[in-house]
């Protein structure tokens, strides 16, 4: 066994918690027990599951077991001594968890820069998370309308070109 201290959270992680989901993992921990593995590199930098060890932390839990491998086989961990009722409570605490988490728009961004985050982001989603700038040209004068006329309009109702969002700019 190894100390749950040891481990140390990834300064690259995209993703955020929520107190509502920070809350949940804590409370899904102390009532059902560890059931789900993370991942960490060799100097015990948390990979996968840094929401889980900040949970688990906050739920009194203090050691982690570590299996060493190479990624050519799955790691399961098998769960005992639930009763149905938990088991349904566990796997829907597990996935309940990372709909209340949050994307990093700013770490993304970060990422974007130095890493190809394409695998698992396409440009439009990582526009619509605020990582990046929605990608379009610049519109025409015509497509722009008489900007005159608006001089005296307290609101103008606006499209974006990229995403086709609809919302009113205060002039």
């Amino acid at each position: 066994m190894t100390s749950i201290t040891s481990l140390q959270s990834d300064h690259k992680n995209a993703r955020r918690r929520t107190d509502r989901s920070s809350d949940l993992i804590k409370e899904s921990l102390q009532r059902y027990g560890a059931a789900r593995s993370i991942v960490i590199d060799e100097d015990n930098r948390i990979l996968a599951g840094n929401g889980t060890i900040e949970g688990a932390k906050a739920a009194g839990i203090k050691n982690v077991r570590i299996i060493e491998t190479d990624g050519d086989e799955i790691i399961a961990v098998k769960r005992t001594g639930l009763t149905e009722e938990q088991k349904v409570g566990l796997a829907l605490a597990d996935n309940r968890t990372a709909d209340l988490s949050e994307w990093d728009q700013e770490m993304l961004h970060q990422l974007s820069e130095k890493h190809d985050l394409t695998p698992w982001f396409n440009q439009e989603d990582l526009a619509e998370l605020g990582a990046i700038a929605p990608d379009f040209d610049p519109a025409t004068e015509d497509d722009q309308g008489n900007l005159d006329a608006l001089a005296n309009k307290k609101e103008v109702n606006c499209t974006c070109p990229a995403c086709g969002h609809e919302f009113i700019q205060q002039a």
